[in-house]
């Protein structure tokens, strides 16, 4: 059977073609007005024949030669800009674009950049801005864009099918379904969306790639993250995967994927990714099939850096366990199976984001390292008190940087206003670190350990400690007013709340909530303290003038001006609802007239 692909150069009558015929291939060239030249090639076998073919079809695609049964025209921007629907990137009126009526189908790939492939055109001729396809389309090869920043646009009306995709800076709109093997989103400046369903093996993206329908594929967003499963548009959080899992070794880098080197893999009709998924479940699984045999021979397990959200049931097989590491996962609260661990002498939790240890936890009675350094620790439980063996806690950094995510928003962050109780319960404790946490009390009683080493207390929101109940300690007071006030410039800042959200009218009364929790958050906090006023309200000088000219600039659906009179409004609402709560002070009349002058 012959394998022929026939290409046509646009608007110029070149005309090229190939077949395969078993292992023999006849390569017909010719340009418009001269005689045909053709040459004939001996391959290995008829597969060997058959890529041969794509290969030099790929070649004249690359030089703007397209399928000779596509009806492809050019028409102007201002003729069809009312039916395409993508992102505008400063189209003129008398651009041009590329249109096919009815539906296509490619026995090649597509390139979709300013001057090449099928967007070729001479040197003295303006760029074609874009391709409209009114219809289906289905290629035979890639879709590929290979500029980062900018990119012509691709609206298709029906469906688009296409072994891979890859993007840069182009712009992809599809009314129906989307259907490949493999999507990759190079930088954040691309657009690729559908207006049904999204289907696809892999997406690993670091631009936007959405569906209005149902989306099923293995995910990847970019800047480190994990990749998940999403089917119908609904994500499993619950079983990550690692870039080893999912990935092809060339793609590996450190622990995340080169997307550029995705791109290129895409053009090249290489895959991506692995033949065959392995989770981090998996992974446990796999790498401790051995260990699951003899369990109580495994004394130490780490899972660090993995994402995960929950812990393998498997894990709990290992009952003769004395370490545990889970170190930097997203583990907002722990099974209670955590207390069948009872050989556990240490427990690290570092970077998870937890809220809360369950009371479970008391029956590690042989525990004597607790690790719980950046999460968002709000209390411990009482039954912490039967591990009468502990002799390290670590507590520093709570909540960490991330303490909107682990809550989910503003609305809903708690925090550890006070030290535990039951950490005075604790006979065996010889080291305690508190730094950076919201403690501001201490129960009135003395430490039961009388093994505690002496420690400063730094970066609390503690003004005074009792020197005969708790003759361990020794305040840092200085610090206590400096943590205070940069917490004005941590919380109350645009990179915790979204100005672009509160220049849009659909989104800015959330976004003006969220801002209110915020501000009573920081008002709550100075108000335990009460640093100089001074020093406060230049902080807030400086946060506001940010917000002021941020909202100013537009870029969203509001007016210019009238965004930022409506936060400080609202700022000022916030800061009159504390006040009934907790009194008017100095701090707080400045407050509101520095944001009446913003405003």
């Amino acid at each position: 059977m012959t394998y022929r692909i026939e290409l046509v150069a646009p608007f110029d009558g070149a005309r090229w073609s190939a077949a395969a015929e078993a292992a023999t291939v006849v390569i017909v060239d010719a340009l418009a007005g001269t005689k045909e030249k053709r040459a004939t090639k001996l391959l290995a076998d008829e597969a060997a024949a058959r890529a041969f073919v794509d290969t030099k079809a790929r070649e004249r695609v690359a030089k703007g030669y397209f399928a000779s049964e596509v009806p492809l025209r050019r028409a102007l921007w201002k003729d069809v800009k009312g039916e395409v629907a993508v992102p505008a990137n400063a189209e003129g009126d008398d651009d041009q674009v590329l249109v096919i009526d009815g539906d296509a189908r490619l026995p090649h790939g597509l390139e979709l950049d300013f001057r090449a492939g099928l967007l070729r055109v001479r040197d003295d001729e303006a760029p074609i801005v874009g391709l409209l396809v009114r219809g289906d389309l289905t290629l035979a090869g890639p879709l590929v864009n290979w500029e980062d920043d900018y990119g012509p646009f691709l609206h298709v009306t029906g469906n688009l099918t296409a072994p891979a995709i890859a993007t840069g800076g182009g712009r992809v709109r599809v009314d129906g379904d989307i259907e490949a093997r493999e999507i990759v989103g190079v930088y954040n400046h691309g657009w690729v969306s559908a207006g049904g369903a999204l289907r696809a093996r892999i997406i690993a993206t670091e631009h936007t790639v959405d569906a209005a329908g149902p989306v099923d594929a293995l995910r990847f967003d970019g800047w480190h993250a994990l990749v998940y499963e999403v089917r119908a548009g609904e994500r499993d959080a619950s079983n990550p995967f690692d870039h080893a899992g999912v990935f092809v070794a060339a793609l590996r880098k450190g622990e995340s994927a080169d997307l550029r080197a995705a791109r290129t893999l895409v053009a090249a009709g290489k895959p991506i990714a692995l033949p065959a998924f392995s989770s981090v479940r998996d992974d446990f699984r796999r790498t401790m099939s051995k260990k699951l045999a003899a369990p109580e021979k495994v004394k130490s397990i780490a899972l660090t850096g993995k994402n995960l959200t929950t812990l393998p049931d498997e894990l709990f097989a290992f009952r003769a366990l004395r370490t545990l590491d889970l170190t930097h996962n997203k583990l907002r609260t722990l099974p209670a199976r955590i207390g069948e661990l009872v050989e556990l002498r240490e427990l690290r939790l570092r970077g998870n984001g937890l809220q809360r240890l369950p009371d479970a936890i008391g029956n590690l009675v042989n525990l004597e390292v607790l690790d719980l350094e950046a999460n968002c620790i709000v209390d411990l439980p009482a039954s912490l008190a039967r591990c009468v063996k502990l002799k390290s806690i670590r507590l520093v950094n709570n909540p960490y940087s991330y303490v909107r995510a682990s809550f989910g928003a503003w609305q809903k962050v708690e925090l550890m206003w006070a030290l535990p109780e039951v950490l005075l319960d604790l006979p065996a404790l010889e080291h305690l670190e508190v730094a950076q946490t919201f403690i501001r009390s201490i129960p009135d009683r003395p430490f039961e350990s009388t093994r505690l080493a002496p420690i400063t207390v730094k970066d609390t929101l503690l003004c005074a400690i009792d020197p005969v109940l708790h003759p361990q300690l020794t305040l840092d007071l200085a610090s206590t007013h400096d943590r205070a006030v940069n917490y004005i410039g941590y919380w109350f800042d645009s990179d915790e709340i979204d100005t672009y959200a509160l220049r849009d009218p659909k989104k800015a009364t959330h976004g003006l909530a969220e801002a209110q929790a915020v501000l009573k958050l920081v008002l709550r906090i100075l108000d335990v303290v009460r640093p100089p006023t001074e020093r406060a309200l230049a902080k807030f000088e400086t946060q506001s003038k940010l917000f002021a000219d941020r909202l100013r600039r537009g870029g969203g659906d509001a007016p210019a001006g009238s965004a930022a009179r409506q936060f400080f409004a609202a700022m000022t609402v916030a800061v009159e609802d504390w006040e009934r709560s907790a009194g008017a002070s100095e701090l707080t009349a400045g407050v509101k007239a520095l944001f009446a002058r913003h405003g």
